[in-house]
């Protein structure tokens, strides 16, 4: 299996070899001095969207990179595979054919229905603010998407920071308005929908789930949930039941009277995920709901959302940068500068070959050779 100190030390001992301290890597990367120091000391892995930038940095490949080692010519093919599939079954572990719910309909079933469109949807902002001064600039941040999400479809959109990812997602959450285009949920145009009316609609027809759980911390995790369906004005005699049923499913009935600084943060992020469903909202938006998670708890996390497609017909779109993430979804929207670039559909594929696809795709849209990725061949 991948070792995370032993990738820490190599990672430590190639930017020696450069002469850079930590501080002059870290500036090189745009980061913070402790995430390289997290890196070396084997606490943390680097992000997936600084392991090109890393090894240009420091003239390694990500075979040698995952391995933690420089890697003999004679043995690179045997390397690169082996090196492969230790990271992504160290990510995803081991992982039958499993079937992809979405991807299970029979030939003569009915299409579902889409819950989000996304039509030639643009948002131009004017008047960028640049260091103290204001100036009479524009930025293009979505530029013309278009895209479609059946019902109980689990979609995610990656991107590098500044890719517009986070921009589009607060478009479909009324949280911002498209300078051009059309956006539907569930068949209603939200470009129409006045700003005092956005967030009623938020409120009865969207879910959320936040990176950083945006639970409130004076109620319990019971309250929490019940909060979400006595805005919604459900029944008081609905609510314990419904809670109860869904807490199970979730597992985190043994915590629900305790308070979200008392439980862990894989917890706080499923009662989130509870908090987004009860209501039976139209779609549930996640916004790198696994960037605050260790690995175990980010892959409890996805397999909860992937059962809410499966068992709850939840239809779910995420923003992440993470392969790992993405892997569990059914479909991937790639996008760079304000673009979707291309798509990725799961299929019928194991996670592990999905991973691998998408790193595939990521490596053509950054149009650069990275040998791990061109050893891929599922």
């Amino acid at each position: 299996m991948m070792n995370q100190i032993k990738i820490g030390a190599f990672i430590s001992e190639r930017r020696k070899a450069k002469g850079w301290t930590q501080s002059q890597l870290a500036e090189k990367l745009e980061i913070t001095d402790k995430a390289i120091s997290k890196w070396e000391t084997g606490r943390s892995m680097p992000d997936l969207s600084l392991f090109l930038p890393l090894c240009t940095l420091l003239d390694v490949t990500l075979n040698e990179l995952f391995a933690g080692e420089c890697i003999a010519e004679e043995k690179w093919k045997e390397r690169a595979d082996e090196v492969l599939m230790d990271v992504i079954t160290n990510w995803l572990g081991h992982d039958n054919r499993e079937k992809v719910h979405s991807r299970e309909s029979k030939e003569n079933d009915t299409p579902p229905e889409n819950v989000l469109e996304v039509e030639n949807v643009s948002k131009r902002y004017e008047n960028v603010s640049t260091g103290h001064e204001t100036k009479n600039n524009s930025v293009l941040a979505v530029n013309d998407v278009s895209f479609q999400i059946p019902h109980g479809s689990f979609v995610g959109i990656m991107g590098a920071s500044g890719s517009g990812k986070t921009t589009l997602l607060n478009l479909v959450a009324t949280i911002d308005k498209p300078t051009n285009g059309t956006i539907r949920i569930s068949g209603q145009n939200i470009v129409d929908i006045p700003d005092e009316a956005a967030a009623e609609f938020r409120r009865r027809h969207l879910g959320f789930v936040f990176q950083e759980y945006n639970l409130l911390e004076t109620l319990t995790i019971y309250e929490n949930i019940a909060l979400a369906l006595t805005i919604k004005e459900v029944s008081k005699e609905s609510i314990r039941p419904t809670i109860q049923s869904l807490s199970e499913k979730l597992d985190i009935s043994a915590i629900l009277d305790k308070f979200p600084y008392d439980v862990s943060g894989g917890q706080r992020q499923r009662c989130a995920c509870a908090r987004a469903i009860v209501v039976n909202p139209d779609i549930i938006l996640a916004d790198e709901p696994t960037g605050a998670l260790d690995s175990h708890a980010a892959r409890q996390l996805l397999n909860t959302l992937a059962m809410l497609c499966r068992e709850y017909g939840a239809t779910i779109l995420m923003v992440t940068h993470d392969v790992m993430a993405a892997s569990y979804c059914d479909r991937i929207l790639f996008m760079k500068d304000g673009e979707i670039k291309t798509s990725l559909n799961r299929e019928q594929e194991s996670k592990q070959t999905f991973f691998a696809d998408i790193l595939k795709k990521i490596e053509w849209i950054e149009g650069e050779s990275h040998d791990v990725l061109e050893v891929v061949n599922p």
